[in-house]
Protein backbone atom coordinates (compact mmCIF):
# COMPACT_ATOMS: atom_id res chain seq x y z
CA UNK A 1 0.00 0.00 0.00
CA UNK A 2 1.17 3.37 -0.64
CA UNK A 3 1.69 5.95 2.27
CA UNK A 4 -0.36 8.57 0.55
CA UNK A 5 -3.05 9.12 -2.49
CA UNK A 6 -3.38 12.97 -3.06
CA UNK A 7 -7.34 13.77 -4.60
CA UNK A 8 -7.66 16.66 -6.50
CA UNK A 9 -11.20 17.77 -7.68
CA UNK A 10 -10.67 19.78 -11.09
CA UNK A 11 -13.97 22.14 -13.11
CA UNK A 12 -12.28 23.85 -15.59
CA UNK A 13 -8.43 25.23 -13.75
CA UNK A 14 -6.14 23.97 -15.81
CA UNK A 15 -3.60 26.69 -15.37
CA UNK A 16 -4.23 26.39 -11.67
CA UNK A 17 -4.19 22.35 -11.45
CA UNK A 18 -0.61 22.25 -13.53
CA UNK A 19 0.99 24.71 -11.60
CA UNK A 20 -0.42 22.61 -8.51
CA UNK A 21 0.76 19.43 -10.22
CA UNK A 22 3.52 20.62 -10.94
CA UNK A 23 4.28 22.21 -7.26
CA UNK A 24 3.68 18.31 -5.80
CA UNK A 25 6.90 16.92 -8.30
CA UNK A 26 8.79 20.05 -6.96
CA UNK A 27 8.60 18.81 -3.71
CA UNK A 28 10.21 15.74 -4.13
CA UNK A 29 8.28 14.22 -1.62
CA UNK A 30 9.88 11.68 0.39
CA UNK A 31 7.09 9.16 0.89
CA UNK A 32 5.09 7.33 -1.72
CA UNK A 33 2.55 8.99 -2.90
CA UNK A 34 -0.10 8.50 -6.40
CA UNK A 35 -2.23 11.26 -7.39
CA UNK A 36 -6.03 10.92 -8.74
CA UNK A 37 -7.75 14.01 -10.30
CA UNK A 38 -11.47 14.17 -10.33
CA UNK A 39 -12.63 16.16 -13.06
CA UNK A 40 -15.66 17.53 -13.29
CA UNK A 41 -17.04 17.81 -16.83
CA UNK A 42 -14.44 20.91 -17.41
CA UNK A 43 -14.62 23.56 -20.29
CA UNK A 44 -11.07 23.89 -20.59
CA UNK A 45 -8.32 21.77 -21.58
CA UNK A 46 -7.82 20.49 -18.11
CA UNK A 47 -8.22 16.85 -18.89
CA UNK A 48 -5.85 16.75 -22.21
CA UNK A 49 -3.54 18.70 -20.01
CA UNK A 50 -3.22 15.82 -17.55
CA UNK A 51 -2.88 13.24 -19.66
CA UNK A 52 -0.29 14.87 -21.80
CA UNK A 53 2.06 16.51 -19.06
CA UNK A 54 1.49 13.93 -16.26
CA UNK A 55 0.41 10.65 -17.86
CA UNK A 56 0.82 9.13 -14.17
CA UNK A 57 -1.68 10.85 -12.96
CA UNK A 58 -4.86 8.64 -12.47
CA UNK A 59 -7.80 10.58 -13.81
CA UNK A 60 -12.09 9.88 -13.53
CA UNK A 61 -13.91 12.42 -15.96
CA UNK A 62 -16.95 13.03 -15.25
CA UNK A 63 -19.50 13.92 -17.55
CA UNK A 64 -21.50 16.11 -15.00
CA UNK A 65 -20.19 18.78 -12.63
CA UNK A 66 -20.33 16.55 -8.84
CA UNK A 67 -18.71 19.50 -6.89
CA UNK A 68 -16.70 18.98 -3.65
CA UNK A 69 -17.58 16.07 -2.08
CA UNK A 70 -18.99 13.90 -4.16
CA UNK A 71 -15.89 13.82 -6.93
CA UNK A 72 -13.36 13.79 -3.56
CA UNK A 73 -15.57 10.35 -2.01
CA UNK A 74 -15.13 9.34 -6.31
CA UNK A 75 -11.20 9.64 -5.66
CA UNK A 76 -10.85 7.71 -2.22
CA UNK A 77 -12.96 5.06 -3.63
CA UNK A 78 -10.39 3.87 -5.96
CA UNK A 79 -7.33 5.13 -3.41
CA UNK A 80 -4.70 3.13 -2.40
CA UNK A 81 -2.84 5.02 0.12
CA UNK A 82 -3.16 4.60 3.44
CA UNK A 83 -3.97 8.33 4.14
CA UNK A 84 -5.61 10.27 1.95
CA UNK A 85 -4.79 14.31 1.50
CA UNK A 86 -7.33 16.08 -0.36
CA UNK A 87 -5.91 19.00 -2.14
CA UNK A 88 -7.44 21.82 -3.83
CA UNK A 89 -6.24 22.79 -7.61
CA UNK A 90 -5.44 26.20 -6.76
CA UNK A 91 -2.61 24.99 -3.82
CA UNK A 92 1.11 25.03 -4.34
CA UNK A 93 2.68 22.61 -2.33
CA UNK A 94 6.21 24.10 -0.71
CA UNK A 95 9.35 21.20 -0.04
CA UNK A 96 9.51 19.61 2.87
CA UNK A 97 5.85 20.71 4.42
CA UNK A 98 3.57 17.72 3.43
CA UNK A 99 6.36 15.54 5.32
CA UNK A 100 5.21 17.17 8.72
CA UNK A 101 1.83 16.49 8.51
CA UNK A 102 2.21 12.68 7.73
CA UNK A 103 4.72 12.53 10.45
CA UNK A 104 2.70 13.84 12.70
CA UNK A 105 -0.38 11.91 11.96
CA UNK A 106 1.82 8.53 11.96
CA UNK A 107 3.17 9.19 15.09
CA UNK A 108 0.03 10.75 17.07
CA UNK A 109 -2.20 8.98 19.29
CA UNK A 110 -5.24 6.74 16.71
CA UNK A 111 -7.06 9.16 17.90
CA UNK A 112 -6.16 11.94 15.73
CA UNK A 113 -7.57 10.62 12.28
CA UNK A 114 -7.36 14.24 10.21
CA UNK A 115 -4.46 16.92 9.89
CA UNK A 116 -3.86 20.15 8.74
CA UNK A 117 -1.65 22.67 8.49
CA UNK A 118 -1.12 26.72 8.35
CA UNK A 119 -2.56 28.18 5.11
CA UNK A 120 -1.20 30.91 3.35
CA UNK A 121 -2.07 33.75 0.89
CA UNK A 122 0.22 33.77 -2.23
CA UNK A 123 2.49 36.63 -0.94
CA UNK A 124 3.10 34.05 1.88
CA UNK A 125 0.88 35.86 4.85
CA UNK A 126 -1.72 34.35 6.96
CA UNK A 127 -4.68 32.61 5.83
CA UNK A 128 -5.98 30.18 7.94
CA UNK A 129 -4.94 27.10 10.43
CA UNK A 130 -8.16 25.72 11.59
CA UNK A 131 -11.57 26.98 13.21
CA UNK A 132 -14.17 25.97 15.88
CA UNK A 133 -17.01 24.47 15.40
CA UNK A 134 -20.35 26.64 15.56
CA UNK A 135 -22.16 27.18 18.48
CA UNK A 136 -23.79 30.03 20.87
CA UNK A 137 -20.22 30.32 22.53
CA UNK A 138 -18.36 30.40 19.04
CA UNK A 139 -20.60 33.26 18.15
CA UNK A 140 -20.57 35.19 20.95
CA UNK A 141 -16.70 34.90 20.80
CA UNK A 142 -16.53 36.10 17.51
CA UNK A 143 -18.65 38.96 17.57
CA UNK A 144 -16.53 40.82 20.29
CA UNK A 145 -13.48 39.18 18.84
CA UNK A 146 -12.55 37.44 22.79
CA UNK A 147 -9.48 35.68 21.08
CA UNK A 148 -8.24 38.99 20.62
CA UNK A 149 -9.01 40.11 23.68
CA UNK A 150 -7.95 37.22 26.54
CA UNK A 151 -4.73 36.82 27.43
CA UNK A 152 -2.08 34.34 27.58
CA UNK A 153 -2.83 32.11 25.08
CA UNK A 154 -2.56 29.06 27.24
CA UNK A 155 -5.89 30.51 29.32
CA UNK A 156 -7.23 31.67 25.68
CA UNK A 157 -6.82 27.71 24.63
CA UNK A 158 -9.07 26.33 28.12
CA UNK A 159 -11.63 29.31 27.70
CA UNK A 160 -11.82 30.18 23.78
CA UNK A 161 -14.31 27.42 21.92
CA UNK A 162 -12.12 24.47 20.86
CA UNK A 163 -10.31 25.96 17.42
CA UNK A 164 -10.46 29.41 17.98
CA UNK A 165 -7.60 31.49 15.84
CA UNK A 166 -5.11 32.57 17.88
CA UNK A 167 -1.58 33.25 17.65
CA UNK A 168 -0.12 30.04 18.75
CA UNK A 169 2.64 27.63 17.31
CA UNK A 170 2.20 24.22 19.01
CA UNK A 171 0.29 21.40 17.74
CA UNK A 172 -3.54 21.59 18.68
CA UNK A 173 -6.88 20.03 18.09
CA UNK A 174 -9.52 22.15 16.99
CA UNK A 175 -13.37 21.76 15.51
CA UNK A 176 -12.13 21.53 11.55
CA UNK A 177 -9.93 22.67 9.18
CA UNK A 178 -9.69 23.63 5.19
CA UNK A 179 -10.74 20.84 2.60
CA UNK A 180 -8.10 22.59 0.61
CA UNK A 181 -4.97 20.17 2.11
CA UNK A 182 -6.56 17.99 4.42
CA UNK A 183 -4.69 14.39 5.40
CA UNK A 184 -6.96 11.89 6.60
CA UNK A 185 -6.49 8.44 7.68
CA UNK A 186 -8.12 6.66 4.67
CA UNK A 187 -9.88 3.62 6.45
CA UNK A 188 -11.83 6.11 8.74
CA UNK A 189 -13.00 8.17 5.65
CA UNK A 190 -14.28 5.52 4.44
CA UNK A 191 -16.09 4.31 7.81
CA UNK A 192 -17.74 7.21 7.92
CA UNK A 193 -19.01 7.40 4.43
CA UNK A 194 -16.39 10.47 3.34
CA UNK A 195 -17.91 13.95 2.74
CA UNK A 196 -21.56 14.43 2.93
CA UNK A 197 -22.58 14.39 -0.78
CA UNK A 198 -26.08 16.36 0.49
CA UNK A 199 -23.60 19.63 0.92
CA UNK A 200 -23.36 20.87 -2.57
CA UNK A 201 -20.42 23.00 -1.62
CA UNK A 202 -19.00 24.67 1.24
CA UNK A 203 -19.12 23.20 4.75
CA UNK A 204 -18.46 19.61 3.69
CA UNK A 205 -15.43 20.27 6.26
CA UNK A 206 -17.07 21.26 9.36
CA UNK A 207 -19.73 18.78 8.85
CA UNK A 208 -16.91 15.97 8.46
CA UNK A 209 -14.88 17.06 11.35
CA UNK A 210 -18.22 17.33 13.36
CA UNK A 211 -18.96 13.45 12.72
CA UNK A 212 -15.41 12.64 13.11
CA UNK A 213 -15.57 14.63 16.85
CA UNK A 214 -19.19 12.50 17.29
CA UNK A 215 -17.35 8.71 16.77
CA UNK A 216 -14.48 9.64 19.13
CA UNK A 217 -11.62 10.98 16.51
CA UNK A 218 -9.53 14.38 16.71
CA UNK A 219 -8.76 16.58 14.01
CA UNK A 220 -5.66 18.90 14.81
CA UNK A 221 -3.62 21.67 13.32
CA UNK A 222 0.80 21.44 12.45
CA UNK A 223 0.87 25.02 12.61
CA UNK A 224 4.80 24.50 11.11
CA UNK A 225 3.53 22.61 7.76
CA UNK A 226 2.73 24.97 5.56
CA UNK A 227 0.87 25.03 2.29
CA UNK A 228 -0.22 28.08 -0.59
CA UNK A 229 -3.79 28.46 -1.33
CA UNK A 230 -4.66 30.89 -3.84
CA UNK A 231 -8.25 31.16 -2.54
CA UNK A 232 -11.04 31.05 -5.09
CA UNK A 233 -9.14 29.23 -7.95
CA UNK A 234 -10.94 26.04 -7.59
CA UNK A 235 -14.45 27.69 -7.72
CA UNK A 236 -15.61 28.52 -11.23
CA UNK A 237 -17.74 31.87 -12.17
CA UNK A 238 -20.76 29.21 -13.26
CA UNK A 239 -21.85 29.34 -9.80
CA UNK A 240 -20.27 32.13 -8.28
CA UNK A 241 -24.12 33.84 -8.78
CA UNK A 242 -25.17 30.78 -6.77
CA UNK A 243 -23.32 31.49 -3.91
CA UNK A 244 -24.15 34.85 -3.95
CA UNK A 245 -27.96 33.81 -4.05
CA UNK A 246 -29.58 34.29 -1.24
CA UNK A 247 -32.02 31.95 -1.46
CA UNK A 248 -29.38 29.16 -2.22
CA UNK A 249 -27.11 30.68 0.55
CA UNK A 250 -29.68 30.29 2.89
CA UNK A 251 -30.77 26.53 1.88
CA UNK A 252 -26.56 26.05 2.02
CA UNK A 253 -26.40 27.14 5.66
CA UNK A 254 -29.20 25.47 6.50
CA UNK A 255 -28.50 22.21 5.39
CA UNK A 256 -25.09 22.52 7.48
CA UNK A 257 -27.34 23.31 10.56
CA UNK A 258 -29.33 20.38 10.01
CA UNK A 259 -26.20 18.03 10.15
CA UNK A 260 -24.51 19.74 13.04
CA UNK A 261 -25.86 21.36 15.58
CA UNK A 262 -29.66 21.65 14.73
CA UNK A 263 -32.08 24.02 12.97
CA UNK A 264 -32.99 25.37 16.93
CA UNK A 265 -29.60 26.14 18.40
CA UNK A 266 -28.36 27.27 14.94
CA UNK A 267 -31.51 30.01 15.40
CA UNK A 268 -30.23 30.92 19.23
CA UNK A 269 -26.41 31.22 17.48
CA UNK A 270 -28.30 34.03 14.84
CA UNK A 271 -29.56 35.56 17.76
CA UNK A 272 -26.32 36.57 19.87
CA UNK A 273 -25.02 37.58 16.45
CA UNK A 274 -27.98 40.19 16.28
CA UNK A 275 -27.92 41.08 19.79
CA UNK A 276 -24.12 41.90 19.67
CA UNK A 277 -24.59 44.26 16.47
CA UNK A 278 -27.56 46.28 18.41
CA UNK A 279 -25.19 46.44 21.12
CA UNK A 280 -22.18 47.45 18.79
CA UNK A 281 -24.89 49.97 16.94
CA UNK A 282 -25.66 51.49 20.16
CA UNK A 283 -21.86 52.41 21.06
CA UNK A 284 -20.44 53.29 17.85
CA UNK A 285 -20.87 56.98 16.40
CA UNK A 286 -19.38 55.57 12.88
CA UNK A 287 -21.73 55.84 9.98
CA UNK A 288 -20.36 53.19 7.35
CA UNK A 289 -20.06 50.93 10.72
CA UNK A 290 -23.58 52.01 11.96
CA UNK A 291 -24.87 50.71 8.18
CA UNK A 292 -22.54 47.41 8.22
CA UNK A 293 -23.96 46.43 11.59
CA UNK A 294 -27.74 47.24 9.99
CA UNK A 295 -27.27 45.09 7.20
CA UNK A 296 -25.91 42.47 10.03
CA UNK A 297 -29.23 42.51 11.62
CA UNK A 298 -31.29 42.25 8.87
CA UNK A 299 -29.23 39.41 7.66
CA UNK A 300 -29.14 37.21 10.41
CA UNK A 301 -32.64 38.01 11.02
CA UNK A 302 -33.73 36.39 7.71
CA UNK A 303 -31.46 33.44 8.64
CA UNK A 304 -33.92 33.20 11.49
CA UNK A 305 -36.96 33.32 9.88
CA UNK A 306 -35.43 30.70 6.79
CA UNK A 307 -34.63 28.16 9.75
CA UNK A 308 -38.29 28.69 11.99
CA UNK A 309 -39.44 27.96 8.32
CA UNK A 310 -37.32 24.39 8.28
CA UNK A 311 -38.44 23.65 11.50
CA UNK A 312 -41.85 24.13 10.86
CA UNK A 313 -41.67 22.21 7.46
CA UNK A 314 -39.66 19.11 9.19
CA UNK A 315 -42.28 18.62 12.06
Amino acid sequence: MLDVTIVIVSFSTAKLTKQCLDSIYAADLIFGFEIIVVDNNSGDESVSMIKNNFPEVKIIENKENNYFAKANNQGVKIANGEYILLLNSDTIVLKGELEKLLDFIENADKKIVCVGGTILNMDYSHQSAGYPFPSIWERFTMVFKLNRIIKPELLARYVLPLGTPLVDDQNHEVGWISGCCMLIKKDTYLSLDGLNEDLEFYGEEPEFSWRLKKNGYQTWVIPDSKIIHLGGGSSNIEFSSHLRNLDKKLYRYSQLQKYTVGYSKAINMSKVVIAAAYIKWYLTFDKQKKNYLINAISYEKKVVKYLETCIKNNG
